[in-house]
């Protein structure tokens, strides 16, 4: 009798959660951004949620909540009651940079989170400023160690990726220049074109329409591979630094303990919007490399980013508080 029971209980909480998922979603759906609305991660999101809600039948809003290097909306993100309702957009800095950057978290970015796919990866380029605009990579290093500590370069912020790329320039070429933080990179881009700073490490879609109307001159890629926007600018790898690699990924989260139906429905609409042509060919023109994934394999990329950026960052021993 006692087992009669135990099965009939199982059968019944096991059609309870099979309705459940089935009812799933019964209310509006919510991305969290954690950067200002117009940047890239909010450009992709909106996107997203568009084609996201024709899917599910229900309006996804975004919500954008910047603020401490992406940690403020993380933590929102994080303690969200584990339902799908909401969804993350997550970045390099919040799921790879910021555990080595800071010593306490508000939130684990692994333990708090369920991932669901990648979205995309922007590779970020070496760009000079006015002064060395002509010189090729081995004539602009040749030109930096010429002049000892007096060079700069331009970040969008302490720990940002923009900043972690040029401090790997310094250790990868033996080089010494002096980090400018900015509040944003806009700020930084103009004092570049406006020739007070010596250089930068942009992503190419944060740079592409100055790239490409002569404004700004990118003299090599910092990946493994060329970009079909900048044909002709070279990798670091082809110029003999292949471990001269920084990029800017984002990719979509939601709380851990989501009901697995759930997490199995958000991660396959989310990845045939990803692979879809109007996404790819929309986000690829604008320089992303747009790249889907399973949430496993996004949950195995975010840990070798984690690594691989917590070893430089050890090295380079930048801490934020």
């Amino acid at each position: 009798m006692n087992i009669l029971r135990i099965v009939l209980s199982v059968a019944i909480l096991s059609f309870g959660t099979a309705a459940r998922a089935e009812e799933w979603p019964s209310r509006n759906l919510r991305i969290l951004v954690p950067f200002p609305a117009g940047g890239s991660a909010d450009t992709q999101a909106r996107s997203i949620a568009d084609e996201l809600s024709k899917r599910l039948g229900r309006p996804v809003v975004i919500e954008n909540k910047p603020g401490a290097g992406g940690n403020l909306a993380a933590t929102e993100a994080a303690h969200a009651a584990p339902d799908g309702y909401t969804l993350y957009m997550a970045t390099t800095g919040t799921h790879a940079a910021n555990v080595n950057l800071y010593d306490k978290l508000s939130y684990d970015p692994v333990r708090d989170f369920q991932p669901l796919t990648l979205v995309t990866i922007y590779p970020q380029v070496i760009v000079p400023g006015e002064r060395f605009k002509s010189l090729d990579l081995p004539g602009l290093i040749a030109a930096i160690k010429a002049n000892g500590d007096k060079l700069n370069f331009g970040s969008s912020g302490v720990g940002s990726p923009t900043h972690l790329g040029g401090e790997l320039f310094n250790r990868e070429t033996g080089t010494h220049l002096m980090h400018v933080p900015y509040r944003g990179q806009g700020p930084a881009i103009t004092d570049l074109l406006g020739g007070r700073l010596d250089m930068m490490f942009p992503s190419i879609p944060d740079a592409l329409g100055q790239l490409q109307s002569g404004q700004m001159r990118a003299i090599a890629i910092m990946a493994l591979k060329r970009s079909p926007v900048l044909p002709d600018v070279p990798t670091t790898k082809e110029l003999g630094y292949p471990t001269l690699l920084s990029a800017i990924w984002a990719g979509l989260y939601t709380t851990a303990g989501t009901p697995k139906p759930v997490v199995d429905r958000l991660s396959q609409e989310l990845a045939a919007i990803v692979d879809s042509p109007g996404f790819k060919d929309k986000f690829e023109a604008m320089g992303f490399e747009v790249k889907s994934s399973t949430p496993d394999e996004l949950g195995a990329y975010a840990a070798s980013e984690t690594k691989r950026w917590g070893e430089i960052i050890k090295a380079l021993d930048i801490k934020l508080n």
